[in-house]
């Protein structure tokens, strides 16, 4: 079977893929995180964040996972504590703040990536162990 399209034909499929990516955005990667760790503590907090790590599925929990390859981890005695870190070329962050002590500690984390993606802003009253923890993981939407 032989199918011919004419001049007009041709015209019209460039006109409907110029049309595709017209209207969609630019791929926006992020370049930075502003993180801002706050609240009430009377004991040390820790604070882990990583822009070099492997996610991967847990095959016994089936849950995600991330692999830290470096993290930079800090001991925060005072909040509020405020910091931006500036993203690698795959543009991903792991952020974690944990209470390793007894007493229980208020403690409020907030992270903005600058890709207009939703702020992560969570509240929690972390006893000994507790942790609150983001992961952003960059998707390009072109390939």
């Amino acid at each position: 079977m032989i199918c011919r399209i004419g001049r007009w034909g041709i015209m019209a499929i460039a006109v409907a893929v110029a049309g595709c990516s017209a209207g969609t955005e630019p791929d926006v990667k992020p370049t930075r995180a502003d993180i801002e760790v706050s609240g009430t503590s009377t004991v040390p907090l820790q604070l882990v964040v990583s822009t070099d790590f492997v996610e991967f599925i847990d095959p016994v929990e089936g849950t995600r996972r991330q692999s830290f390859n470096s993290a930079d981890t800090l001991v925060l005695t005072s909040l509020p504590y405020t910091t931006t870190i500036q993203l690698t070329e795959l543009a991903s962050i792991v952020v974690e703040v944990s209470n390793p002590a007894v007493t229980p500690a208020t403690v409020r984390l907030r992270v903005e990536v600058d890709s207009g993606q939703q702020p992560y802003d969570r509240e929690a009253i972390m006893s000994e162990g507790g942790a609150l923890r983001y992961v952003f993981s960059y998707f390009s939407p072109q390939l």
